[in-house]
């Protein structure tokens, strides 16, 4: 299914107006503007091909966007920044940084998020690279070696939730700040779980069908990852990270106060 498209007629429905940018592809500026420092980094960080790609109706980083900007106004998070390249999860010479959509600091809290709206609906949790199940290139103690690569093990099991993702992400984390023992961190997976707004509005009932039992599935799976994970940071002895998956439908009320709910609420079916 082609999400960009479907959205856009819905838009339509409801008098939101997009812009076509290339042949098919439809977009929305941000609900409040990035700094020009928030905009360089979109730019410059591994998700984003162009200045455009973020306002993409479809966009997972855009649907980020939108919501941690909103946060940022009304005062509840600082140091809000995206496209974060923490660093290599692994010790081997090739390999990309961990790339995480945002983070900010909240409480005393440093907090990486990882975000996702639709493609949990048409892809599926992939499969690392072989370089993961080498446990020479953890860079962990000796001993939680074997933990880390029964994990990622465990991680290709998942079928619809991005696990795998998320263990890159972890490690990447853990690895940057494995002796920043006062500081502590919280590493959220937060997606956008399709609303029965959003599924009504489609005519075919084969695939309304589909996108309800997926959506059962995508939240059997992420309530089973948040138990993993927490287990096993527990089995290393790593008090300071903690893991959370998160539904942007349950912490909408984070932005009630703010003058541009409705606004988001609209965008996102809410």
């Amino acid at each position: 299914m082609e999400f960009n498209k479907l959205i856009n007629t819905l838009y339509t429905e409801i008098g939101i107006k997009t812009t076509l940018y290339q042949s098919s592809v439809y977009c929305l500026e941000p609900i409040i503007k990035l700094s020009e420092s928030q905009a360089k980094q979109m730019l410059d960080g591994d998700g984003q091909s162009n200045s455009n790609e973020y306002k993409q109706i479809n966009s997972s980083t855009g649907l980020a966007v939108n919501y941690f900007k909103i946060l940022e106004n009304i005062g509840k998070i600082e140091g809000l920044q995206f496209e974060e390249k923490v660093m290599k999860p692994l010790r081997s010479k090739g390999g990309k940084s961990a790339n995480l959509d945002v983070t900010y600091k909240r409480d005393g809290k440093l907090y990486y998020i990882e975000s996702k709206y639709l493609e949990p609906y048409y892809s599926y949790n992939e499969q690392n690279s072989k370089s993961y199940f080498n446990k020479d290139y953890y860079d962990v103690k000796t001993s939680d070696k074997e933990v880390w690569y029964n994990l990622f093990v465990e991680a290709q099991k998942f079928r619809f939730y991005n696990f795998s993702q998320i263990c890159r992400h972890l490690l990447a984390i853990y690895r940057k700040h494995k002796d920043d023992n006062e500081l502590h961190i919280v590493l959220q997976s937060v997606i956008w779980l399709m609303t029965d707004t959003f599924i009504d509005r489609i005519e075919n009932d084969e695939i309304k069908d589909s996108f309800r039992k997926r959506r059962f599935l995508i939240e059997k799976e992420a309530k089973s990852c948040q138990e993993m994970i927490n287990k096993f940071l527990e089995q290393i002895a790593c008090d300071n990270i903690k893991f959370e998956s998160l539904y942007y439908n349950d912490i909408i009320h984070e932005i009630a106060t703010s003058p541009y709910i409705t606004e988001f609420r609209r965008r996102y079916f809410l």
